[in-house]
Parts: C-alpha cells; structure tokens; sequence
C-alpha cells in the first residue's frame, strides 16, 4: 500500500540495493509515499514505502512498473551486507 508513514525495511533495501549495483545515486527523497533515486544513466526510480512498487522513468506520469522480480533482486542486494575484498 503507497501512503504516509516511513518507508519498510524491503523499500530501504531495494533503494540500497539499486545505488550497491550502481543503477541509481544517492542522495534520496522520500515523498508521498515513494523514495525517489536518481538513475545513475538516466531518468528516476520511485520505490514504494512498502517495496511492492518500483517504477523508472523521467517523470512520475510516464513512468514504467519494473517487474517483481528485478523488484526482489534489489531487495536482495540491498539486505545483504556488501561483501569484503580479501587482499
């Protein structure tokens, strides 16, 4: 459900998760119940509070639905901890 409050822990992790596998930048903006990225190539992502919607594109109005499975892809990314280079 998109509304007030604070985004999920899924939410947070699919917008770490996009700026960890370098498809969005940070900073963000959390705003009528999205987080907004940049898009690290072009246009924005608008990520639910709740992580069951990710959208991209250059404008809210225009912008497509990405499919639940890039959507849990992200999540995983961004829940897990970034692994350690062993030197």
């Amino acid at each position: 459900m998109v509304g007030k409050g604070t985004p999920s822990l899924r939410a947070t992790a699919v917008a770490e998760g996009l700026v960890r596998t370098g498809r969005a930048v940070l900073p963000h903006e959390t705003a009528h119940g999205f987080i907004t990225l940049s898009g690290s190539a072009w246009g924005r992502y608008w990520i639910s509070y709740d992580g069951t919607r990710l959208l991209r594109g250059v404008d809210f109005r225009t912008a497509e639905e990405l499919q639940p499975g890039f959507i849990d892809a992200m999540e995983r990314a961004g829940a897990n901890p970034p692994a350690v280079e062993r030197g």
